[in-house]
C-alpha cells in the first residue's frame, strides 16, 4: 500500500466515530419518522419541512460517509459489498470494523519491521569491525559470534507486539551498542556514563574488547559505502 493514500488506523477509527454518530442521529430521527407516520396515517398530517429536510440531509451524509469508508477499504485493500448493498449503519459499520483490524495489523507489521531494522542496523555495524592489526582478534570474533546469533534469533522471532519486541531487542543488542558507543568516543558521555559502558562490554565480550574499543583499535571495514575496505590507520 502506498504511503501517500493508504489510511491510517486512526482514519479508520475516525469513520467508525462518524458512523456512530450518525447511528444516533438517524435513531433520532427515526423515533421522529415513527411519530410522524401515525400522524399521517391517523389524521393526514404531512410531516414538517424541518423532518423532511432532516431526513433527506441524514441520507445526504450516510452516502457520503458510505463512498468514504469504501475508498479507504479499497486502498486498504479490504474487500467490502458493493455501495448498493450497504444500505445501513450497521452495514458500514461491519465494513469499518474490517478496515480498522486490517489497517491495526499492517500497522503492527510495520512498527514490528522498524524495530527488527533498528537492531539489524546496530548488528550491520559491528558485523563490520575488524581490528586495526590484528585480523584474528579472538575477542572480537566472539562478538560477531555473538552477533550472528542475535540476528538469526531477531529472524525466527514470532513476536507480534511491537512494544514487546522492541523491549527485546533493545537488551539483546544492549551490548552492542555500548560498543559502538565507545567506540564513537562521544564527547557528551559523563564519566560515569563511560564507566558503565565500559562494564556493559566487559561483561559481555571481556576486557581486550573493551580496551580495543576505548583506544581506537577498532575500526570499519567499511568505508564510503564500500564493503572490505578498511580505514587509513
Amino acid at each position: 500500500m502506498s504511503d501517500a493514500t493508504s489510511p491510517t488506523v486512526e482514519t479508520g477509527r475516525d469513520l467508525l466515530r462518524k458512523n456512530a454518530v450518525l447511528a444516533t442521529r438517524l435513531g433520532a430521527l427515526g423515533a421522529r419518522g415513527a411519530t410522524a407516520a401515525t400522524a399521517l396515517s391517523g389524521s393526514g398530517t404531512p410531516p414538517t419541512d424541518d423532518l423532511v429536510h432532516a431526513l433527506r440531509d441524514a441520507g445526504r451524509d450516510f452516502a457520503a460517509l458510505r463512498a468514504e469508508a469504501l475508498a479507504a477499504a479499497g486502498a486498504a485493500g479490504v474487500t467490502a459489498p458493493p455501495a448498493e448493498a450497504i444500505a445501513s449503519t450497521r452495514h458500514l459499520e461491519d465494513v469499518l470494523r474490517a478496515l480498522v483490524q486490517t489497517l491495526e495489523v499492517e500497522e503492527r507489521r510495520a512498527a514490528l519491521a522498524r524495530v527488527r531494522a533498528e537492531a539489524l542496523a546496530v548488528l550491520d555495524r559491528v558485523a563490520a569491525l575488524v581490528h586495526r592489526d590484528d585480523p584474528a582478534f579472538a575477542a572480537l570474533a566472539r562478538c560477531h559470534k555473538r552477533a550472528n546469533a542475535v540476528r538469526a534469533a531477531l529472524a525466527a522471532s514470532s513476536e507480534s507486539d511491537p512494544e514487546r519486541e522492541r523491549a527485546a531487542a533493545a537488551e539483546a543488542t544492549a551490548p552492542f551498542t555500548a560498543l559502538l558507543a565507545l567506540m564513537d568516543g562521544a564527547q557528551a558521555i559523563e564519566d560515569d556514563q563511560w564507566a558503565a559502558l565500559e562494564d556493559a562490554v566487559t561483561d559481555a565480550f571481556g576486557r581486550p574488547l573493551a580496551a580495543a574499543a576505548t583506544r581506537g583499535r577498532l575500526l570499519s571495514a567499511v568505508v564510503e559505502g564500500r564493503p572490505g575496505s578498511a580505514a587509513a590507520p
